[in-house]
């Protein structure tokens, strides 16, 4: 099963920031997944949200700015840097695999030429929410993982994926989807292993009790969770 960091963890660090990639890994994580936005400069950095209000001190939207100017903005809570992508492949390389979602459309090409030259690709997996434009990145490179967020995503909704994949008629099949967590049942799950697609699951955050969520969504054959707390991995790891 997928242990995942979700951002790394998004309770007491940073979400997003290399310390919270080491902290998830090191509470039992064995994948880490994080979001990736490219810049005005074309630099491509690791950073959850279009604008820089929710997570630091700062405000403007990101295409906005070069990495001069971010490497300059700090988090809110722990006042870490925002790292580029090649900045997190140089601290977590051999440590774990990686689930990157492609937050901005459009820059696949220059995201693998970075796994490639860090020699990376059997330990990436390529997420995002457009359905068409994995598909293209899985013809360009077949080798290439690809993980669809169909929760918001576009090019194939979740009514539509029961209908095709029951019926066995799925024009692509990516190698996992996530669905959103207050949306997952059996059904959903059995759809998928019935295509050879792994079934991933995410947001556990505003739960009471997030571990009975995720123990009751485990006990349905879901493959991998990703994880808001970074805490709650050796727990779920401990009652398993």
């Amino acid at each position: 099963m997928f242990f995942i960091g979700h951002r790394g963890t998004r309770l007491d660090f940073d979400e997003n920031t290399i310390e919270a990639f080491k902290i998830a890994l090191k509470s039992g994580a064995n994948i880490i997944e994080f979001d990736v936005r490219k810049l005005k400069d074309n630099s491509l950095i690791v950073f959850h949200n279009h604008s820089l209000e929710r997570t630091t001190n700062s405000t403007g939207l990101l295409k906005n700015f070069t990495y001069a100017e971010i490497k300059k903005i700090k988090t809110k809570r722990m006042k870490r840097g925002i790292p580029l992508l090649s900045e997190v492949f140089d601290a977590l390389k051999g440590k774990c695999k990686f689930l990157i979602d492609l937050k901005d459309e459009g820059i696949f090409e220059e995201v693998i030429k970075i796994v490639l030259n860090y020699d990376l690709l059997k330990d990436c997996i390529f997420s995002g929410r457009n359905f068409n434009e994995l598909m293209i990145i899985k013809n360009h490179l077949p080798k290439i993982q690809v993980c669809y967020n169909i929760t918001k995503g576009k090019g194939l909704s979740l009514s539509e994926f029961f209908k095709l994949a029951n019926n066995g008629k799925l024009i692509f099949k990516p190698d996992l989807i996530s669905l959103k967590s207050n949306l997952i049942d059996i059904l959903f799950i059995q759809a998928c292993h019935k295509n050879k697609i792994m079934a991933l699951t995410w947001d556990f955050i505003n739960y009471s009790n997030p571990i009975e969520k995720i123990e009751s969504i485990i006990k349905m054959g879901i493959d991998g969770i990703l994880f808001d707390d970074y805490k709650n991995i050796s727990l779920i790891k401990d009652e398993m």
